[in-house]
């Protein structure tokens, strides 16, 4: 197994911390989320970068890497769904994973069809915005803990940051569907 798909492997390792920290009521393990999530981030980054600089861009890495990616995300947002005042609306946590199984199954679709649907630059994009999204939540929950009399916006921030994450993930799956309707055309 190659160094960059070892990382991405990793990945889902802390996405389950990521998980378990965000969902104990604790302020070190808010913190601990937040240490979690960072490093988490920057390997999907790094895995990149050394499967790219090294050429051992593999198959498993492809499929491998936006699944890590879901999985991480996914078990941000239903973590925040269960802390008790964040304000993370459960429809649309259920909203924001149903474009990711979709668009997984396409890519199990491709797969058995032997093709490889590498990543889009709008599924990128959406992937950096919940990141960016899922760490300010951490953030604000962090923050709701030491500051007791923090303003209104911080905490109507998770629920706009979510429905942020609604939105864009929504469109990046109609666009990959759209882009590989062929793949669903052929497999039907």
């Amino acid at each position: 197994m190659t160094l960059a798909n070892q990382i991405t492997l990793s990945r889902i390792v802390l996405a389950f911390f990521l998980f378990l920290f965000t969902w104990m009521p604790h302020f070190w393990s808010h913190l601990l989320a937040l240490a979690v999530f960072v490093v988490a981030s920057f390997t999907d980054w790094v895995d990149g970068l050394i499967a790219r600089k090294t050429g051992t861009i593999s198959s498993f890495g492809a499929i491998a890497d936006p699944i890590a990616d879901k999985i991480l995300v996914a078990g941000a947002l239903m973590a925040f769904g269960v802390v008790p005042g964040l304000g993370i609306p459960l429809w649309a946590v259920f909203g924001i994973l149903v474009p990711e199984f979709l668009v997984q199954g396409l890519r199990v679709l491709a797969a058995l069809q032997k093709k490889v649907l590498a990543a889009q630059h709008w599924g990128k994009w959406k992937m950096g915005i919940q990141s960016v999204c899922v760490l300010f939540i951490l953030l604000v929950l962090n923050l709701k803990a030491v500051w007791k009399s923090y303003p209104v916006f911080l905490h109507e921030l998770p629920y706009y940051l979510t429905l942020l994450m609604l939105l864009v993930t929504w469109a990046s799956g109609v666009f990959y569907l759209y882009r590989y309707r062929q793949i669903l055309k052929q497999s039907w």
